[in-house]
């Protein structure tokens, strides 16, 4: 895609990738010594992924319990009456065993630590529906989260092909001439339902034109969707049109099926039954509450990662493992209020902000474990203040307004200059070229670099 911004070389760099100046706020990219960097973050990976063990898979094991025990209390408690307190519980356990427990496991952060092969990446709720049910069941099929998460939004991060540029994926609402109010609203509505209408079927967009390319075969396209494009949302044609890289009946049965009838068919009309219709109703009406409060909340740690006028986009790609990957991985990147390893109230802070307030140091080294990303934030902050990258960390409510700054079009993400970039970092390659599934050539990246 061609830079939307200023096209001219001579002006300064943030607006455009052409500039050939560094502005006030970039001139430390013009001192940093690329390589020097580069090796202290890999030998503070490898430093990590050493002192892994039993800590740390005991430390799942705490997450994993405090994650059951919101589920498991909020729905004990909310059929006698729709109260705040189930509400919230229900709505935690389900982000948590989302960014806590399969985000970690998915990426392989317990591979090596999990003898029983428990939390294993090529097993952990893949395969079959029960596989689901029982590790981790959510609007999105794990397969698909683990293409377009694992592979794509990892490996081409702030690049074009990131299927999870915000700035990209609302740039209908970005240049729709509507009052900023409106879309302020629009953008609240859309983080309360933005797993089942943005994240399900994306993925599994994402999934099957991987497997369409494995196979060798065009991808289907039309005019407004071009086949060819990684990072796009839902199309607006999709409610007349439907999807095209899939029927609407295999999108409900394979993705949105299973959560729904578990969450809001099953699980209260078991307490109706047992209990009477006031049950039921109470019941339903908290499970929907709680969807609404954990879309939001989920929306609030997760999408605000990577959006905001002081993070960078690419032009072009760049190869695994390399500095510019490091760099990159950094300030495209923003961290929240971080914990105190081997703290309760260090572990309660991370664990409500579902261990992405950590997501700099998870982009250095995503196949890491939670308890290493706290001991990792204060190295990793000390190696970027001593070459002059910046560490942005923030609150994450003021990362929200900036989040929403982005999607209305009110601020743009800076665009790093591309004539700054090593050149000997980048490559050609495309995404159809070398991203693979979780169960074809996938590598680990903290034990290996």
């Amino acid at each position: 895609m061609p830079d939307v911004m200023s096209q001219h070389a001579d002006a300064l760099s943030g607006q455009s990738y052409s500039a050939t100046k560094l502005a006030p706020e970039d001139e430390w990219i013009g001192k940093l010594d690329l390589y020097a960097f580069r090796d202290e973050i890999k030998a503070l990976g490898k430093e990590l992924a050493a002192q892994q063990g039993p800590a740390d898979l005991a430390h799942l094991n705490k997450i994993v319990w405090w994650s059951r025990l919101s589920q498991w209390v909020g729905a004990l408690t909310m059929w006698y009456s729709i109260n705040p307190v189930s509400i919230f519980l229900l709505s935690v356990g389900c982000m948590t065993r989302w960014t806590c427990i399969g985000h970690h496991v998915c990426h392989g952060g317990y591979d090596k630590l999990d003898e029983s092969k428990r939390y294993n990446r090529l097993t952990f709720a893949v395969g079959t529906v029960y596989r689901r049910a029982t590790d981790w069941l959510d609007w999105m099929l794990v397969e698909a989260w683990n293409c377009e998460h694992n592979q794509l939004h990892h490996y081409y991060l702030g690049e074009e092909e990131d299927p999870d540029l915000v700035e990209e994926n609302l740039r209908l609402m970005r240049e729709t001439p509507a009052p900023r109010a409106v879309k302020v609203a629009v953008s609240c509505l859309m983080m309360t339902i933005w797993k089942w209408w943005y994240y399900a079927p994306n993925t599994f967009k994402v999934f099957k034109q991987n497997q369409l390319r494995r196979a060798g075969k065009p991808l289907p396209s039309h005019p407004t969707m071009p086949g060819s494009k990684w990072a796009s949302t839902i199309n607006p044609d999709w409610l007349t049109i439907g999807p095209i890289f899939y029927t609407a009946s295999e999108f409900f049965v394979r993705v949105l099926g299973p959560f729904f009838v578990a969450r809001f068919v099953l699980l209260p009309a078991a307490f109706g039954l047992l209990l009477g219709r006031a049950a039921f109703y109470n019941s339903l009406v908290t499970l929907i509450a709680a969807e609404l409060l954990t879309n939001a909340h989920a929306f609030l740690n997760i999408v605000t990662n990577h959006a905001g006028d002081d993070l960078y986009r690419f032009e072009g790609h760049c190869s695994p493992r390399s500095g510019t990957y490091f760099l990159r991985q950094v300030i495209s990147s923003v961290n929240f209020r971080t914990g105190t390893p081997y703290t309760t109230l260090g572990d309660v802070n991370d664990f409500l902000h579902g261990w992405l307030n950590y997501q700099i140091e998870h982009h250095l080294w995503p196949d890491l474990s939670m308890l290493s990303y706290q001991k990792a934030a204060p190295l990793v902050r000390a190696i970027c203040a001593k070459h002059g990258v910046p560490y942005v960390q923030q609150s994450v409510f003021w990362r929200l307004k900036k989040t929403i700054d982005i999607m209305t079009g009110h601020n743009s993400m800076r665009r790093f200059p591309s004539a700054f970039e090593k050149q000997a970092d980048l490559t050609e390659g495309r995404a159809e070229a070398t991203v693979h599934d979780q169960f074809n050539d996938a590598y680990p990246v903290g034990a290996k670099s």
